[in-house]
């Protein structure tokens, strides 16, 4: 029997962080990043190596483990779990680099290291032409959320002379340009600018192709649908975001009314209505993303990977993303006159949650892809492993 993801110790470490990550949530929002005293604590705890290779130092822990640990730094803060889930999720292409590289990339080996923060875009958006040793890359990865205290940025392209070949490469933050275009309603604080590469050579050996064998052997690698092995987090985050709101308004409900109703919230059945059908949505889930993420984790460490729970847990990873942001959207009218005050995060959450949904994870075509599997049909692909945003194309094979 497995042990309970959300028992592990980095998700405790991340509860624990809690009361830090919360204090400096405005300070994050309205400088557009988390402070720099935050983002070193984050480095010191490990949270950035979540799903960095074992064998390069990493955590290289299970996916309901980060999905559980990027829940609690949401629920204390959205756009501080955010940075942590998106270099969860690039860091995954780590696990594509020869270990020795990996190594000497992150600096696994220096004291008290590694402490990387990896950050950049899958989005293949860029243009890669091979020369002696590696590629020159031209082009702008786009949302690089994190981007301002990464010490790694991806940087996706596509080969200029096979267009249907698609590359990622870890870059020196330096040999790039940062373009300051995050001006969002929500999720503010995650500094997701866009990065501008001219002329910037990517070594082979910190440059993977999209679709290629991993070099790491774990079973983080081994997930047949690599959208839901990336984006788990994605629905972690937005619980996160709405548990952290659900919390908020039920600590207020005894004490503050609004200034057409003397009744405190608590007293109200239609509030009391929605606080219940907005906790139900996330309770449900969360325990929906569980459930199916254990039976499919199980049968990938059997190594016979179960594709009907495969295709559930996508089903579960886009459901969580839609339940929480409209588990928000019931309390803020039920919240009344108090919910539009910026003295409550509920207003920030309801932004942060808007912009949430947005993310690939959240489309719709993650509906069709977790349906093809029971009704007979071949798997949907976006592009190669990682997908992209603007093509796919149906796989026979």
């Amino acid at each position: 029997m497995q042990p309970d993801p959300a028992d592990h110790p980095i998700v405790q470490i991340a509860r624990d962080l809690q009361p830090l990550v919360a204090a400096c949530a405005d300070e994050t929002e309205a400088n557009g990043k988390p402070p720099e005293h935050l983002i070193e604590t984050f480095t010191d705890a490990g949270l950035f190596r979540l799903f960095i290779p074992a064998a390069a130092g990493g955590l290289e822990v299970p996916p309901l483990v980060t999905f559980h640990t990027v829940e609690a730094l949401s629920e204390a803060d959205p756009s501080s779990g955010w940075v942590v889930m998106l270099a969860a999720e690039l860091s995954l292409a780590t696990g594509f680099l020869e270990t020795e590289h990996l190594r000497e990339m992150i600096g696994a080996d220096d004291p008290g290291g590694p402490r990387c923060r990896i950050a950049g875009s899958a989005r293949p958006t860029n243009w890669g032409r091979r020369c002696e040793g590696g590629w020159i890359i031209n082009g702008i990865a786009t949302y690089a959320s994190g981007i301002d205290h990464a010490t790694q940025v991806v940087a996706a392209f596509r080969d200029a002379d096979r267009p249907q070949d698609s590359y990622m490469s870890f870059l020196e933050p330096d040999q790039g340009t940062i373009l300051r275009t995050w001006d969002t309603m929500g999720l503010r604080g995650t500094g997701s600018h866009d990065y501008e590469s001219a002329d910037v050579f990517a070594p082979d050996q910190r440059t993977m192709k999209i679709g290629s064998r991993p070099h790491a052997t774990g079973p983080n690698w081994r997930i047949p649908d690599n959208g839901i092995a990336s984006w788990l987090q994605n629905g972690g985050q937005a619980l996160g975001a709405a548990q952290g709101a659900i919390n908020e308004v039920v600590k207020h409900a005894k004490l503050v009314a609004s200034k057409s109703d003397s009744r405190s919230l608590a007293e109200r059945e239609h509030f009391r209505v929605a606080l219940g059908r907005a906790q139900a949505r996330v309770g449900s889930a969360r325990s929906y993303v569980r459930e199916m993420g254990s039976l499919a984790w199980q049968s990938v460490l059997d190594g016979e990977p179960n594709l009907d729970a495969v295709a559930q847990w996508r089903l579960a990873n886009v459901n969580a993303v839609h339940a929480a942001t409209e588990a928000v959207e019931l309390l803020f009218p039920a919240a009344g006159t108090n919910a539009i005050h910026r003295r409550w995060t509920l207003e920030r959450r309801f932004r942060d949650l808007q912009v949430a949904r947005r993310h690939n994870a959240g489309l719709d075509f993650n509906w069709d892809a977790g349906t093809r599997h029971m009704l007979g049909m071949p798997a949907l692909t976006r592009g190669a492993a990682i997908p992209d945003r603007d093509r796919y194309r149906t796989d026979h094979t």
